[in-house]
């Protein structure tokens, strides 16, 4: 049953599995150009990674697609087509063998999250790469009568050219298919701009000139503008930068020109493997490493966020609590001082609460101080500060708030709590105002002012409004 879904699977979009023939043709074809004289030697082989991307993208059911632009290759350059078709199935199977470990180890992620991620992969290419390598040496073994030592050197430029394919060109096509794309700014933008001509510019400099020695050295200048784009960019643009890095150089070689053009090709073949694979690779990690690095502080800010939201807000009401207002208030008063302008406190009380919790218990006394709190919500301004003090009682500081508009304001608050009085099992409100600086000049008296105000309330009955003594005789 499993056969025949993924036989259906292989022939449900035809039309992608040839897309993919034409590319990996077309790619090949290309990547021929960039051969190494006298041969087909190459340092990367592109439809490999262009290979292993579409598996990983599209699934196994381009894998036909991979078979049949292979063996077009193949009979092309003069294979007969016994090894034409030997030589494709081998670098199918070299793809689906790194898709398969790929999608166990690593998931369906496109970019890499981890160093570890990177080290992986580069793993998975280099031992995929040994099947074509290995599948493509049996037909020069069996046809040619070649020296063990030329089979070998045939085998190792053929795994070369298809692991470094893999591990330069899929990341770069898994980064711009990413789904999670960013908009840059015009800052960011000016930087990119900056890096990739400084990076185009040293480059050209260091491969365009004949090879020497020094020369060599100085292909290590490219790897502070690759620790600059993979730190400062994503994986996207780290794999532009790495893959036109070594382009030039491969180029270049080709025009025996650069600090890789030797005279012997195996030396030249050594020299470009060095340079990409660290460029690659640093690139590549590097990146994923700062992406994971950011990630983490990404969690860490957020989680030190809730832990100060939850340090300083109360959460049942999710009003803040007595600990900020021991902080806020010293703080508003030096404001208020600073900008001779007033400040009330209203501290409330919930009459009758004790009975709530008597009669139906903790979780029905824990409700109505939850509604208490979305009920003062109603009634605060942006500049207004509400905290639930402890148990039952509240306090409200209103910065620039005269006494009438206080007295208002817990009249407000008390209207409302005894309309919803039937809802709040018959909890009503007490309040006591104080004002800074009528009433006191420092918070603990000031808080303590609105606290006698609101037992003056309960003294007079409950549910009602109460001035601090000062502002009674200062009224009169």
């Amino acid at each position: 049953m499993r056969a025949s879904v993924a036989f259906v699977r292989f022939i449900v979009n035809p039309g992608q599995a040839l897309l993919l023939a034409a590319a990996y043709f077309a790619t090949a074809k290309l990547a021929l150009l960039a051969a190494i004289p006298p041969g087909y030697a190459t340092a990367v082989w592109p439809p490999s990674g262009i290979a292993l991307a579409a598996l990983l993208l599209l699934g196994n059911r381009v894998l036909p697609g991979i078979w049949l632009g292979a063996a077009l290759v193949n009979i092309t350059v003069q294979s007969s087509p016994l090894a034409a078709a030997l030589i494709a199935t081998g670098n199918m199977l070299e793809a689906l063998l790194a898709a398969v470990l790929l999608r166990r180890h690593l998931g369906t992620q496109r970019e890499f999250e981890h160093g570890e991620d990177v080290l992986a992969f580069v793993a998975v290419a280099a031992l995929s790469a040994t099947i074509a390598a290995t599948v493509a040496a049996l037909p020069l073994a069996l046809v040619h009568s070649i020296s063990w030592p030329e089979l070998g050197w045939n085998w190792w430029t053929w795994w070369l050219g298809d692991a470094m394919g893999m591990i330069l060109v899929a990341p770069l096509i898994l980064g711009w298919c990413a789904r999670e794309q960013t908009s840059w700014s015009p800052r960011k933008a000016a930087e990119g701009a900056t890096l990739a001509t400084s990076l185009l510019l040293i480059t050209l400099a260091i491969f365009s000139e004949r090879a020497t020695l020094p020369s060599l050295a100085l292909t290590f200048l490219v790897l502070p503008f690759v620790v600059w784009a993979a730190i400062r960019f994503r994986q996207r643009e780290v794999t532009t930068a790495t893959a036109a890095v070594c382009a030039i150089a491969v180029w270049f070689t080709i025009e025996g020109r650069g600090p890789f053009a030797q005279e012997s090709l195996n030396t030249s073949l050594l020299l470009l493997l060095a340079f990409m694979s660290t460029v690659a690779v640093t690139g590549l990690a590097l990146n994923a490493t700062e992406g994971e690095r950011s990630r983490v502080m990404t969690a860490l800010n957020k989680a030190l966020d809730q832990f100060r939201e939850q340090a300083i807000t109360d959460p049942l009401t999710g009003l803040f609590n007595r600990r900020f207002l021991q902080d806020y208030l010293p703080r508003e008063l030096d404001r208020a001082v600073r900008r001779r302008a007033p400040v009330a406190v209203l501290m409330i009380d919930l009459d009758h609460f004790k009975q709530v919790n008597d009669s139906a218990g903790h979780a029905a006394g824990d409700a109505v101080l939850a509604q208490i709190g979305t009920l003062i919500k109603r009634h605060v301004r942006s500049s207004d500060i509400a905290c639930r003090y402890g148990g039952e009682e509240f306090i409200l500081v209103l910065p620039e708030a005269t006494l009438a508009s206080a007295r208002r304001r817990a009249e407000q608050i008390r209207g409302s709590v005894e309309r919803s009085r039937h809802e709040l099992r018959g909890i009503t409100a007490s309040i006591g105002v104080a004002l800074f600086p009528d009433h006191a000049v420092d918070h603990d008296t000031l808080t303590r002012a609105a606290d006698e105000a609101m037992y003056e309330s309960k003294a007079r009955g409950r549910n009602c409004v109460s001035i601090s003594r000062k502002a009674a005789k200062h009224a009169a």
